[in-house]
């Protein structure tokens, strides 16, 4: 049996403290959570308690609402190391300094991060991750990096995540009392593509080339419509939604990060409140850095949240556009996907992990030229491109998640020693490497909320044979 499990996970990044509180409040007023009382619960008097006291019980509030909405487990942990923020804080610092991935160095920032946050991951957190069907992380700390004991690839390529930001917590009290919505997806999907940066640059001629494929490629999906429209001020995306009340929005920007601040820019002032009159369900932020959590930054991915979105998609770290714009794609290709063969998932949140995790192989493949090449040129005798015969039939049924990487290297592996160069292509992986980059997206907020099947589509879909009513 599965079920839906939410974890909390208290604790903010140093750099956070430092901005919020004067020096002399600092110490006195925020502590790790795991030291107090496991005892004390939000059923305990609230004037009898210090603020970090009320924090845990807000917290606690929070999580217990969602746990009995989404009638699952819900799990209190204890705080997050600060050393785990400082950590993050330096891996993505890492990705907006570096010209190039340094895969290695990645590595290992990745491989430390993992050793200061494996406490958090005792038994019976272990057994409710391996009975999850999700994870709702209730956190300003990216739980999906970390890699569970015996696993090789990290917790978000394991099941599907989502997470729900703790600040502030104020707004994170007020939102677990609202009526959780659903949207659903069934029969149409309204895109629309909002084009930020102007064409002169790089990005944004590369940007704009990707998205006319997308449309061209999609463009006789029933009920799928993509615009796509260049906006470069903030009146000119605001009439754009006005016009188009899309129930996907795509932001295509440049991300940038000002003071303590994560904006996008559009045309080119930076923006970290949109102000739309109608706000989407869904927004995804095609654009660098626009959800970093080292430092606790003020984020435009967790402000859209409180400007109505149901869910948002944004990124830790800075992203090729060329990757980016695979995996986005992917991402409209498998919702229209869905349109034509209801029933494979549930919800947006499948398939996003689907998405993510089916992405690895690009990870993989893209990290080099060489990859590149010999992934995507014919076999001998004009026989399938690698990637092509490994989407088709190699890695069927061979891909664990928690395994996802090394599992995808062994089967390109396969298929390199049929041509005679398994040795070649496996020293690629390893000089220089690759780097997970499609786990480095954090998709906030409520994405299990919008519904693209029915659980009559879904098991018609898994039983088309059954002939067994479903109520």
């Amino acid at each position: 049996m599965r079920l839906p499990v939410a974890l909390a996970l208290p604790g903010v990044a140093p750099a956070y403290v430092r901005g919020a509180y004067p020096p002399q409040l600092r110490k006195a007023r925020v502590r790790p959570l795991a030291a107090l009382d496991g005892g004390d619960t939000w059923s305990t008097e609230i004037g009898e308690r210090d603020d970090a006291h009320v924090e845990r019980a807000a917290i606690e509030y929070t999580l217990t609402h969602r746990a009995v909405a989404n009638d699952s487990l819900g799990l209190m942990m204890p705080s997050v190391p600060p050393s785990a923020f400082t950590l993050l804080a330096d891996l993505e610092k890492h990705f907006r300094d570096s010209a190039a991935d340094r895969p290695r160095s990645v590595e290992k920032l990745l491989s430390r991060l993992n050793a200061v946050v494996r406490p958090l991951f005792t038994e019976p957190v272990m057994e409710a991750i391996n009975r999850a069907s999700m994870l709702t992380v209730f956190s300003n700390f990216p739980l999906g990096l970390a890699t569970l004991p015996g696993d090789t690839a990290p917790l978000a390529a394991r099941l599907p995540l989502t997470y729900e930001p703790l600040l502030p917590l104020t707004r994170t009290v007020q939102k677990a009392g609202a009526v959780a919505v659903g949207v659903e997806w069934k029969n149409r999907i309204r895109v629309l593509v909002a084009e930020c940066i102007p064409a002169s640059d790089p990005v944004g001629r590369i940007s704009r080339d990707g998205w006319r494929i997308t449309q061209d490629t999609l463009k006789d999906v029933e009920g799928l419509s993509i615009h796509a429209v260049q906006t470069l001020s903030l009146d000119a995306l605001r009439e754009a939604v006005s016009e188009h009340t899309p129930d996907l929005l795509i932001i295509s920007a440049h991300g940038t990060l000002v003071a303590n601040t994560a904006a996008i820019v559009i045309g080119d002032v930076p923006h970290v409140e949109l102000g739309l009159q109608h706000t989407p369900p869904v927004i995804v932020l095609s654009a660098c850095h626009v959800a970093p959590r080292g430092s606790s930054a003020v984020s435009i991915a967790d402000l859209l949240l409180r400007e109505g979105a149901l869910a948002v998609l944004g990124t830790q770290v800075p992203v090729d556009v060329r990757r980016n714009m695979m995996l986005t794609g992917r991402l409209l290709t498998n919702l229209a996907d869905h349109l034509i063969n209801q029933g494979r998932h549930a919800t947006l949140l499948e398939v996003w992990h689907h998405t993510q995790t089916t992405n690895t192989v690009n990870d993989i493949l893209m990290s080099t030229p060489s990859l590149s090449s010999w992934g995507r040129t014919p076999g001998p005798g004009g026989g399938l491109a690698p990637l092509q015969e490994f989407m088709i039939s190699r890695s069927a049924g061979r891909l664990r998640g928690a395994h996802i990487y090394q599992d995808t290297e062994q089967v390109l592996g396969e298929i390199a020693d049929d041509q005679g160069r398994g040795e070649q292509v496996r020293n690629w992986f390893r000089r220089p490497g690759y780097v997970p980059e499609s786990l480095f997206y954090l998709f906030a907020g409520r994405p299990e909320r919008i519904l693209i099947s029915s659980m009559e589509e879904r098991v018609a879909a898994l039983w088309p044979d059954s002939g067994t009513p479903v109520r």
